[in-house]
């Protein structure tokens, strides 16, 4: 600052300061704004669904997710054919309930031994 020895220097000064109080409050109000726009939860949940989308659309465009899900696939459609030629359509509760637990048993075994991905590049 400078130091204030007339009125007029007085006066300059407080129309400096005056300026500066509105210039601050100004820019206070901004930030206020843009504070409560950026914590409002619409914003907030919209972002969030919009970071949600484009990582799962980054996931399924992966090749690991592609053939994971080639591989859950192919077991459970060997697990579900397994049962249907083992128990057929006609059977009793028991049947049936060997038949979910042969389901399950195939199904995971084809899933564990089919091949990754990477062990069809080595060959």
């Amino acid at each position: 600052m400078y130091t204030i020895n007339s009125d007029k220097s007085l006066a300059e000064a407080i129309r400096n300061l005056e300026a500066q109080r509105v210039i601050e409050l100004e820019i206070l109000k901004k930030t206020a704004e843009l504070t409560l726009h950026e914590l409002n939860p619409v914003n907030i949940v919209k972002e969030k669904i919009h970071d949600g989308l484009s990582n799962i659309g980054e996931t399924v465009q992966s090749t690991g997710f592609k053939n994971g899900l080639l591989k859950t696939g192919i077991g459970l459609a060997t697990g579900f054919l397994t049962k249907k030629l083992l128990v057929g359509s006609n059977a009793g509760i028991m049947k049936r309930l060997l038949g979910t637990a042969i389901q399950a048993a195939v199904s995971g075994f084809v899933i564990k031994k089919l091949p990754e991905e990477d062990e069809f590049k080595n060959t």
